[in-house]
């Protein structure tokens, strides 16, 4: 790279328009939008084109498709295969010199990204051109450079791949073991035919309103705090299935004291009025004191030597998301809602409280491991935009940094797992 030499992108690819008309190549891979993810540099899909109705733009092995449209989505990735591709796609065909996979890194490139950003155009669908696109500078990297710059990202990239199917591995093995957990139980038992579905022979079948105490939380009514003071609170959003996000909690300014049925105690079961109703986790009291919002139904087990709040949780993710056990469950509003008496009444299985605290520990075992996996990825994550952002600036140069230095780097993020 010469001392602050620079060149645009359009000295490093050619936009290419290849009109391919419904029907002309049928049996063609296609990709559309929903075919890149964003920040990632391969296709995570492909459709048929036979099943198109509009005109798409042919590509070839070695091309870049970026995404104009949304661009702060960050979609650009190396094709891998011919095929055809949506017109919201721009072909580009990198010139003779210049590594493929480097191109396709440096449209990643925060720089870039903040440079397409501010060339869009449109309110309702913003769209960047290659028009704006094709201006922008980045350092005059030889194609050894490139190569070298491309290598290091590329083995990142792909450690990142490794961990996202991990995490996705993780999930399958949950489901599957959710389906047979809450079917057959861990005792070997005959199955019967309940209204919830196929369970265990000894298992009953209660209420929730028998097992819990319900309550909802606090309307905000102008009670929200904007300056950071008040009590906190946990609010829909906050609440996931089987974990409480906590980075956005919101805070509450109180008249008088605060009403002690209303603040969480470890170990309640939080559950979603609307939304995506039934969504529940448990609350493991990372905070002294924390109030709910009234869309919260609060469940609190009557005896918790008898009732697993945390089991009750992964039945209901079971029950809700994956068995539609319970579809109509909702109030019909204008956005369905959960009431505190269509939930008391909703049943739910009940196995020996020995049996729901073994249900349990698989499930949070493998948990844990998928946990592991999602934070190793984030610090990939991480890794990856930070290198891609001190690479393409020149801020740090390419023989400065190994392959084996990333390598290391990579291997220390395994150590999350251990």
């Amino acid at each position: 790279m010469k001392n602050g030499a620079t060149v645009r992108i359009s000295d490093l690819c050619d936009l290419i328009s290849e009109p391919v008309r419904p029907g002309e190549q049928p049996d063609a891979l296609y990709l559309g939008l929903e075919h890149l993810a964003p920040g990632r540099l391969v296709r995570i899909g492909g459709g048929k084109a036979s099943n198109m109705r509009s005109n798409t733009s042919a590509f070839q092995p070695g091309d870049i498709l970026y995404g104009k449209l949304r661009p702060y989505l960050d979609k650009a990735i190396l094709a891998d295969k011919i095929g055809v591709c949506t017109t919201e796609l721009l072909v580009l065909r990198p010139k003779a010199d210049v590594a493929p996979r480097f191109l396709a890194a440096a449209l990643h490139s925060p720089g870039f990204l903040e440079y397409a950003v501010a060339g869009t155009t449109g309110v309702q669908h913003p769209r960047t051109s290659w028009a704006h696109t094709r201006e922008f500078e980045v350092p005059a990297f030889t194609p050894d450079e490139q190569r070298k710059i491309a290598d290091l990202l590329w083995l990142i990239h792909e450690a990142i791949n490794q961990s996202e199917t991990l995490v996705e591995e993780g999930q399958a093995l949950k489901r599957a073991a959710m389906q047979t957990l809450f079917t057959r139980g861990l005792r070997g038992e005959s199955q019967k035919e309940t209204e919830i579905g196929p369970v265990p022979e000894s298992w009953e079948l209660v209420s929730i309103g028998h097992v819990f105490e319900i309550e909802q939380g606090l309307s905000l009514k102008g009670n929200l705090a904007n300056d950071g003071q008040g009590t906190p609170f946990l609010r829909t959003s906050n609440v996931y299935w089987g974990r409480i996000e906590l980075q956005t909690v919101s805070r509450m300014r109180l008249e008088g004291d605060t009403p002690p049925h209303k603040l969480l105690r470890r170990g309640d079961l939080l559950v979603c009025e609307g939304g995506e109703i039934g969504r529940a986790a448990v609350w493991d009291g990372e905070m002294d004191e924390c109030l709910f919002q009234n869309h919260l139904h609060r469940l609190r087990p009557h005896d918790e030597s008898r009732t697993d709040a945390r089991f009750v949780m992964s039945w209901l993710e079971e029950g809700f998301k994956y068995r539609n056990v319970y579809e109509g469950a909702g109030n019909r509003t204008t956005i369905p809602n959960l009431s505190r008496a269509r939930l008391a009444e909703l049943l739910i299985p009940h196995p020996s409280p020995d049996e729901q605290r073994e249900i349990v520990a698989i499930l949070e075992a493998i948990d844990r491991k998928i946990d592991l996996h999602q934070k190793k990825r984030a610090v990939l994550d991480d890794l990856f935009k930070a290198l891609l952002h001190k690479l393409m600036t020149g801020e740090i140069r390419v023989g400065e940094l190994g392959s084996l230095a990333v390598t290391s780097m990579i291997n220390a993020s395994s150590a999350i797992e251990n």
